[in-house]
């Protein structure tokens, strides 16, 4: 790879860790002002997206499924919660801990927040084709799948011993 970004240097532009950090800092600034119009966050957004594709959770299961610390993952559901996006309430099962489910509010929320995200990832991903898009994606999506993170933000052990060679 030879292009470069003025100022950059061409070692740079050729660091896997370089350019997926810099495109998440694209996607996040293209993302984060129409979600900030809606009243949500994109980790908020992650939240209600996890909760309404697997149904009701606790804290500790959401906080590990998508890689947030405890204290992280409460201040998250404080946030849903008083928007009213979120019902949080004790588990039967453990006294201790909390389900999470989502409102009719916070199913509404969540459709128009993806609307948001749906137009900004195209909008990032204009430069590209739509061939080279769906590459990217599944690329991404591969990677995801191999090396699943844990909720300190490391690789999971088991995952990395199921590596294919």
């Amino acid at each position: 790879m030879s292009e470069s970004i003025p100022g950059l240097p061409v070692a740079l532009m050729q660091r896997l860790s370089f350019l997926l950090k810099r495109t998440f800092a694209l996607l996040e600034a293209t993302i984060e002002p129409g979600l900030a119009r809606l009243g949500v966050s994109g980790r908020e957004v992650g939240v209600l997206t996890l909760l309404e594709a697997e149904g009701p959770a606790s804290q500790q299961r959401l906080a590990d499924r998508i890689g947030v610390d405890r204290t992280t993952m409460v201040a998250l559901i404080d946030a849903l919660e008083e928007t009213r996006l979120v019902n949080r309430h004790r588990d039967p099962s453990i006294r201790r801990a909390y389900v999470l489910e989502v409102t009719a509010a916070g199913h509404k929320r969540l459709r128009d927040a993806l609307k948001a995200v749906e137009r900004a990832e195209q909008e990032v991903l204009a430069p590209l084709s739509a061939a080279e898009s769906a590459t990217l994606t599944r690329a991404l999506q591969r990677l995801v799948q191999a090396g699943p993170i844990d909720s300190s933000g490391g690789q999971a052990t088991a995952a990395k011993s199921q590596r294919p060679q």
